[in-house]
């Protein structure tokens, strides 16, 4: 395989091909639904994303307890 110049460091040529290898796996799983059900989901998931980093945020905001 011909190889070429470009202008990516060893790194991130390696995180492009890993996120290339990714995208390769969900295609399958992707294709079988309509844009509107991607869409759905990554609403939901980011909703729960959301949810989980406000309590995150809450815990990190209330004051210690001393005893």
């Amino acid at each position: 395989m011909e190889t070429y110049n470009n202008p990516f460091d060893p790194h991130e040529d390696a995180m492009l091909w890993e996120l290339h290898e990714i995208r390769h796996e969900l295609h399958p799983l992707l294709s079988q639904k309509t844009i509107d059900e991607i869409n759905a989901d990554a609403l939901k998931k980011y909703q729960q994303w959301q949810r989980i980093n406000e309590q995150e945020e809450n815990i990190e905001l209330q004051p210690a307890v001393s005893s």
